[in-house]
C-alpha cells in the first residue's frame, strides 16, 4: 500500500486560476474598464453641456449684433428712402458691406421695388418684401447665413424694407473648435483615466496575484509558502486569513499523513496476520498428509500396492504444497510493470492455441477470438499481460469440464482497449464473486486461490481492476480496460 508523502498535499487550481487567460478577463481589466468609463461618460456631460452653452451664447451674440445692425440700417435709410435718392442708399449698402459677417443687404420701399442693393443686377426688381434673401443670393460654398429683417415706419407706417444676412462662419468655426476641444478634453480623461486605473489595478490586485501564484505552489505539494500582507485593506486582510488558512492546511496534511501511517501500519500488521494464517490453513492438509505418508513408509506392514497408494499421495500433496508456496511468493514479490506497446491479437491468439491443445481432448471445446480492428495495439507489460491472460483463460476452460464456447473479444471505448473473456460454464455463486479476488480463496478443489488476486493486482499496476459478471450454469464474463494506441 503506498504512503503519502508528509506535508503533500495536491489541490488542483480551477482553469480560472491560469496564468495564460486573456487580460479581458481579468479583474484588472475590468476594473480599468470602469474607472475609464466613468472618467469618460462624466467628462462626455461637462463637455456637452459647456458647448451647448457657448453655442447658445455664440448665437445670441450674433444675433443681437444683426439685430442692432439692421436697425441702424434702418433708421440711417428712411430719408433716403422717402426721397428715393439711390445715391444715398448705395452709400449705406457699401458701409453696411464693410461690416464684418455681412454677405449681403438689400433695401426695398414699400412695394418692394429694390432700391439698394449689394447686387447691382437686383437693382429695381420688384420682389416680396418678407421674403427670405438667403435663397436667392449666390453664397460660398459651406456658408449659412442668418437673414435679418427690420421694417423702415414712419407714424406707425411701414415705407419699405431693409434685409441683412450675416455669415455663421465664424460661429461655426467657434463651435468646430469649441467640440475639438471638448473631445481634447475627453481624450485627456480617457487617457489619465486609464492611467489612473491602471495603477488603482495594479495595487489591488498585487496581493490577489500573489496569492494566486502562491496558490499554485500549494496545488504542487509545497504548503510552506506564504504571500506578504503589507496593507491594512481588505486585500491585506484576505492575505492575512490565507497566510493562516495554508497553516492550518499543513497541520491538517501533517496530521492526515501521520493517522495514514499509523493505519497503514495497523493494515500491514492485520494483513500479515491474516496472510499467516491462511498459509497456515493451506499448508496444515498437505503437511499433514506429508507426515502421515512419512509414517506409515517408516514401517513394515504396508504391503506393495499400499505403499505405492502412499507414495503417490506424498508426492501430490509435496507439489501442492510447492505451488501453494510458489504462488505466494509471486504474489507476494510482484515487480513492477514494465509498459510497452505491443500487439494483444497476437498474445491472446498464442495463448488461445496452447490452452485449447491441452484442454480440447474428448471434450466439444470451441474457442472465439474476435478482436477490432483498431482494438489490437495496446500499451502493457507483456509477460504480466501473458499471465493474467493465462490465468483468466484457463480459469475459463477449467469451468467447463464438460466443454463449452471460449470468447475473447477486444474493441476500443474511446482512449482505451476493452478484453472482455467470457465461457459458458458453470458460473459463479452471487455471494461468492465479491470474495473470490481475495488471497487464498478458490472454487475450485485443489486451486490455490492466489489466481485471481494475482491477476488483480497486475491490473492495478496497469492503472485497470478486473470486473466479474457471472450467472450460476449460464457462464462467466470477466474484463478489463488497457491504454490504446492509434
Amino acid at each position: 500500500m503506498s504512503q503519502p508523502e508528509s506535508g503533500n498535499l495536491t489541490i488542483p487550481l480551477p482553469k480560472t486560476a491560469n496564468k495564460n487567460a486573456g487580460f479581458t478577463h481579468t479583474l484588472r481589466f475590468r476594473l480599468m474598464l470602469s474607472v475609464a468609463l466613468v472618467h469618460v461618460v462624466l467628462m462626455g456631460i461637462f463637455v456637452a453641456d459647456a458647448v451647448r452653452e457657448q453655442s447658445d451664447k455664440i448665437q445670441a451674440e450674433l444675433y443681437s449684433r444683426g439685430r442692432s445692425l439692421v436697425a441702424l440700417t434702418a433708421v440711417a435709410s428712411t430719408n433716403a428712402l422717402l426721397t428715393e435718392d439711390l445715391g444715398a442708399l448705395a452709400e449705406i449698402i457699401h458701409r453696411v458691406k464693410s461690416q464684418p459677417e455681412v454677405v449681403y443687404c438689400e433695401i426695398l420701399d414699400s412695394r418692394g421695388r429694390v432700391l439698394g442693393t449689394t447686387y447691382p443686377e437686383r437693382l429695381g426688381k420688384v420682389l416680396p418684401l418678407l421674403a427670405a434673401r438667403s435663397e436667392h443670393f449666390p453664397l460660398p460654398a459651406g456658408d449659412h447665413v442668418l437673414d435679418l429683417q427690420e421694417r423702415i415706419r414712419i407714424a406707425d407706417q411701414t415705407i419699405g424694407i431693409v434685409t441683412i444676412g450675416l455669415s455663421t462662419v465664424r460661429m461655426d468655426s467657434a463651435l468646430a473648435k469649441t467640440w475639438r476641444d471638448g473631445l481634447f478634453f475627453i481624450l485627456t480623461a480617457l487617457i489619465v483615466g486609464s492611467g489612473a486605473a491602471w495603477v488603482l489595478s495594479l495595487v489591488t490586485t498585487r496581493g490577489l496575484r500573489n496569492m494566486m501564484e502562491a496558490a499554485s505552489k500549494i496545488s504542487q505539494g509545497n504548503l510552506d509558502v506564504r504571500v506578504p500582507a503589507n496593507s491594512q485593506d481588505e486585500v491585506g486582510m484576505l492575505a492575512t486569513a490565507f497566510n493562516h488558512m495554508v497553516a492550518s492546511l499543513k497541520q491538517a496534511s501533517e496530521d492526515a499523513a501521520q493517522e495514514h501511517e499509523r493505519r497503514n501500519q495497523a493494515e500491514r500488521l492485520a494483513c500479515v496476520g491474516e496472510m499467516s494464517a491462511m498459509i497456515a490453513h493451506e499448508i496444515r492438509n498437505p503437511l499433514s498428509a506429508i507426515i502421515n505418508s512419512v509414517n506409515l513408509l517408516g514401517g513394515d506392514t504396508l504391503n506393495q500396492e499400499d505403499r505405492s497408494q502412499v507414495i503417490s499421495i506424498l508426492n501430490n500433496e509435496s507439489g501442492r504444497l510447492s505451488r501453494i508456496l510458489g504462488d505466494f511468493l509471486e504474489f507476494a514479490k510482484m515487480r513492477e510493470s514494465q509498459l510497452t506497446r505491443a500487439n494483444l491479437k497476437v498474445l491472446i491468439e498464442e495463448i488461445a492455441n496452447m490452452l485449447y491443445q491441452d484442454h480440447q481432448a474428448g471434450k466439444r471445446l470451441r474457442v472465439a477470438i474476435h478482436c477490432a480492428p483498431d482494438a489490437q495495439m495496446a500499451v502493457f507489460d507483456h509477460d504480466q499481460m501473458r499471465q493474467v491472460l493465462w490465468n483468466l483463460m484457463l480459469n475459463a476452460l477449467q469451468s467447463m469440464p464438460e466443454g463449452g464456447e471460449l470468447s475473447v473479444m477486444t474493441r476500443r471505448a474511446g482512449e482505451k482497449i476493452m478484453v472482455h473473456i467470457a465461457d459458458t460454464g458453470c458460473g459463479i455463486a452471487p455471494d461468492f464473486q465479491k470474495e473470490i479476488i481475495k488471497p487464498f480463496v478458490s472454487s475450485r478443489k485443489g486451486g490455490t486461490g492466489l489466481g485471481l488476486a494475482i491477476v488483480q493486482r497486475i491490473l492495478v499496476q496497469h492503472g485497470t481492476q478486473l470486473s466479474i459478471k457471472s450467472t450460476q450454469h449460464v457462464g462467466t464474463e470477466v474484463s478489463f480496460q488497457l491504454n490504446g494506441i492509434h
